[in-house]
């Protein structure tokens, strides 16, 4: 690593009992990460109903995922170009079109106009379906292990560039299916942000507290333990850290941020057996975020499944795993949603004036604060 990227420590002058943070100079960089131009699970395909168009936000704009007849999904502005009623209000056709449900105005795959039936003739009505403001604003999307990711820019540049940059997909599922088990996908809208869901999942030192009786125990596992930089701070690639000591049933504990909404925990046990986690998150409005993950056990060398998270890992229906996703996900909700709106009446960039952090387990939480102010233009746009 070299002095200007490496995750370098020091100690914050002006408290003289905080923790040692990451030094600032170890993320300065010229280049800023740009939140439009990334790719973003926003829903699990398996899900959603192929003969319906779905609302969905993200980045603050309003939006429509809708399925064609060959299967594929799309992804527009949520807004009818004639008189700017919702699309997520229409139907899809049988023919794979878009239609609105206001004029029966209908749209391809591309967002090109393909019926203006109040038109005098034909003749008038593919002269104004020519007109690009006719058009639907299309995004770019794909569907990648079962997700279906959006492009938040639209036009032939943004797809251009979408091209040139992959989704943060899991590589396991991938590259070693034959030991690669993954397991229900689950969907929540959370309401806090999205650095308040990646701060807390940066953040191990919670688990036992706040989810006392499914990870842990309060009373008896909340112990020390250090967090150390693994990966260089990179502006697109973020950075991980580990744990040590790793619990005693486990080789290697790595939690792995990949901007702009994955952050990867791995379990290693003997045997390199793997309990992965692979948390998303996507900033829908302000104050609100879509949560998106699965765990994916790695058999180990003896061909043997790793344990899970709980009894989150144990043989269940879909259904199920609706249900009892909430008693997990929901026990910190209300810690993240008053924590936000609390440090919400700080001036925007002082998150370090705000809090105090004596330990060295919140490592990873001021280095994601110190990336964000640094290297992504202070947070979401």
């Amino acid at each position: 690593m070299t002095t200007q990227t490496r995750l370098s420590l020091k100690t914050d002058q002006a408290a003289s009992e905080q923790i040692p943070i990451a030094a600032e100079a170890s993320f300065t960089h010229s280049e800023t990460f740009q939140w439009t131009q990334q790719w973003y699970p926003m829903a699990v395909a398996e899900f959603l109903d192929q003969k319906s168009p779905h609302a969905i936000q993200l980045l603050g704009k309003e939006l429509v995922l809708w399925c064609d007849k060959d299967g594929a999904w799309h992804c527009f502005e949520d807004r009818c170009p004639h008189r700017l009623a919702p699309l997520s209000e229409g139907r899809v056709e049988a023919d794979g079109t878009l239609m609105c449900a206001y004029h029966a105005w209908r749209f391809g795959s591309e967002g090109q106009c393909l019926d203006i039936p109040q038109s005098l003739d034909l003749e008038t009505a593919k002269r104004h379906r020519d007109n690009p403001r006719a058009c639907a604003i299309a995004y770019p999307t794909q569907l990648q292990q079962g997700l279906i990711w959006v492009w938040p820019e639209s036009g032939a540049k943004a797809k251009q560039l979408s091209q040139e940059r992959s989704p943060r997909t899991i590589p396991e599922l991938t590259e070693m299916p034959e030991r690669a088990i993954k397991l229900f996908w689950y969907v929540r809208d959370f309401p806090y942000g999205w650095d308040f869901l990646m701060e807390n999942i940066a953040d191990p030192a919670h688990v036992p507290v706040s989810h006392h009786g499914i990870m842990g125990n309060h009373y008896r596992d909340a112990n020390y333990y250090d967090m150390n930089p693994v990966r260089e701070v990179s502006t697109q690639e973020g950075f991980a850290f580990d744990i040590r000591p790793v619990p005693t049933i486990l080789k290697k504990a790595v939690h792995d941020f990949q901007p702009p909404c994955h952050m990867r925990i791995e379990s290693t046990f003997e045997n390199e057996g793997q309990m992965i986690l692979a948390l998303y998150a996507s900033p829908t409005r302000p104050g609100w975020c879509r949560h998106i993950g699965c765990q994916v056990l790695i058999k180990d060398t003896q061909g043997k499944t790793p344990p899970g998270l709980g009894f989150f890992a144990w043989p269940m229906p879909v259904w199920l795993g609706h249900v009892l996703a909430p008693l997990f996900l929901h026990q910190d909700l209300a810690f993240l949603h008053y924590q936000e709106k609390r440090i919400g009446h700080q001036e925007r960039g002082n998150w370090l004036e705000a809090v105090y952090t004596p330990n060295p387990q919140d490592k990873m939480v001021i280095a994601l604060r110190q990336w964000l102010k640094i290297r992504a233009g202070g947070g979401i746009p």
